[in-house]
This record gives structure tokens, sequence and C-alpha cells, in this order.
């Protein structure tokens, strides 16, 4: 039988591991915002420099926010990839 020390001390651990994870969660859940808004943003702004160099209207910069939807994915799926992947 055990005492009530050692049922403090793993609902101490419990709390701890539970905590630990949820700053995990709200670090994975920010890195895919930023990580999404910086490269749509940067294709955004890519796109259209290259539009006023090349004057091709908005065509370069639509490209832009596409490839930048694509490499955001792209990075999303890596960085999922990675936090499950520690996890196991």
């Amino acid at each position: 039988m055990q005492k009530k020390k050692d049922f403090d001390k793993d609902d101490k651990d419990i709390e701890k591991r539970d905590q630990r994870w949820a700053l995990q969660a709200m670090g994975l859940t920010t890195a895919i915002g930023t990580e999404l808004a910086v490269t749509v943003v940067s294709g955004y702004y890519c796109g259209q420099f290259l539009d006023r160099h090349f004057g091709t209207g908005p065509w370069l910069m639509l490209a832009g926010v596409i490839a930048g939807i694509a490499i955001g994915i792209t990075g999303i799926y890596k960085t999922l990839q990675r936090f499950f992947g520690e996890r196991k």
C-alpha cells in the first residue's frame, strides 16, 4: 500500500507533465501560425516587388502568395513531424 506522500508526488509529477505539454502545444501553435504568416507575407512582397520591376501586373504577386502558402504548408508539415517524432 502506498503512502499519502507517494500519491502527492505522483499528482505533482502529473501536474508538471500537463503544464509542460500545454506549453509545448502553445509553442507549436505559435510556430505554425508564425511560419505560415511569414512565408505568405514574404511571397506577397517579393511578388509585388517583381511585378513593379517587370511590369507584369498582379501575376507575380499571386504566384508569390501561392508559393508562400506551399512553402508554409511544407514547413508546417516538417515542424509537426519533428514535434510528434520527439514525443514518441
